[in-house]
């Protein structure tokens, strides 16, 4: 989910964010966007036959969301008309906020690496208060951060403890870049966009380290549980060979995203080895700022194994309830199969 209404609130005083909006259209920059799987009901109004689809939540009143607000998915066919009727906008803003929720809907999440690399590569200006890692996923990696730089901060930087590591890794994952990270600047020999875009590569890379732990145990766990699914009520051969055909694709795929997933993250390790094994400040600074073509694949293939490891987590909390019938089956297993590359 992308709240730009709680992103006005905290950042809709500053000059960046006020002058740099991600929508022309003053109700769509303080919208609900939610990547949203599709109930039955609902197929009719988004385009394609699609499983998933990107909702926008245009709310009534942004500082009371229980009041709630008007709704549409990107792509339906009232879409234009109901964006010029509700926000007013030129024919030339219209266009604009057209194409960047068309980017936007391209996108298999909405996580803030991902997000910025494909606006950028389309041209967006929008500032970067609205590509900052969630508050709550903010404090959970708090501690992985520290971890990982703690050899940095001792060997590299000349500071000592896990004090010292806790602050720079709030440093390195704040909103705002501060004195705090000056002797992270000197080391790896960075000024001004160069230094902020170094930054904002190295949180996408350490961001999708702990993302991958973090989903290692579900992934495993619809691994080992995807063909215990229990089929019940009526049935036809062709559909219980392709429910079983499906099955064993998706296990392979997932297996095939998480060990490539894998691979790129390894070769971060591998030259940030270097920053602290050899003080090959350059190298590393060089592979952080090419690192945006190197995680765009890397956000797009954890993206697509989390949606299918929070589904499942959600739709089969237990062995018991690995129920459904046929149709559900298809449903759940189309949509695994059609979000899961499985190229290497």
């Amino acid at each position: 989910m992308l709240n730009l209404a709680l992103l006005d609130q905290l950042h809709g005083e500053e000059a960046e964010h006020r002058a740099h909006p991600l929508f022309r259209s003053r109700h769509l920059n303080t919208a609900i966007i939610i990547k949203h799987r599709l109930r039955a009901n609902e197929r009719a109004a988004a385009k394609g036959g699609r499983l998933n689809a990107t909702k926008v939540v245009l709310p009534f009143e942004i500082r009371n969301l229980r009041l709630g607000g008007q709704t549409f998915f990107v792509g339906e066919p009232g879409q234009e008309a109901m964006l010029r009727e509700t926000a007013g906008l030129s024919v030339e803003d219209l266009k604009h906020d057209q194409r960047v929720l068309a980017q936007i809907d391209m996108l298999p999440s909405l996580d803030p690496f991902l997000l910025r690399e494909q606006l950028r590569r389309n041209g967006s200006s929008a500032a970067n208060t609205y590509f900052n890692i969630s508050q709550a996923d903010l404090q959970r990696m708090l501690a992985f951060v520290a971890a990982e730089i703690r050899q940095l901060v001792s060997l590299a930087l000349g500071m000592g403890g896990d004090e010292s590591a806790g602050r720079l890794a709030e440093a390195l994952l704040s909103t705002h870049l501060d004195d705090r990270l000056e002797p992270l600047r000197l080391t790896l020999r960075l000024e001004g966009d160069a230094f902020r875009e170094g930054v904002f590569c190295w949180k996408g890379f350490l961001y999708y380290k702990w993302m991958r732990g973090e989903l290692m145990a579900d992934v495993a766990r619809v691994v080992k549980e995807i063909d215990r699914l229990r089929i019940t009520g009526p049935r036809d051969r062709p559909s219980m060979e392709y429910i079983a055909a499906t099955q064993e694709k998706v296990r392979q795929n997932l297996r095939i995203e998480m060990a490539a997933a894998k691979q790129s993250i390894d070769d971060y390790d591998r030259m940030f080895d270097e920053l602290i094994t050899h003080s090959k400040a350059n190298a590393f600074r060089d592979f952080l700022l090419s690192a945006p073509a190197k995680f765009v694949q890397l956000g797009e293939r954890l993206g697509a194994a989390a949606h299918v490891a929070s589904f499942w987590r959600f739709r089969f909390p237990d062995l018991l309830s690995l129920v459904v019938t046929i149709e559900e089956a298809l449903d759940i297993l189309q949509d695994f199969e059609s979000g899961l590359s499985g190229a290497a």
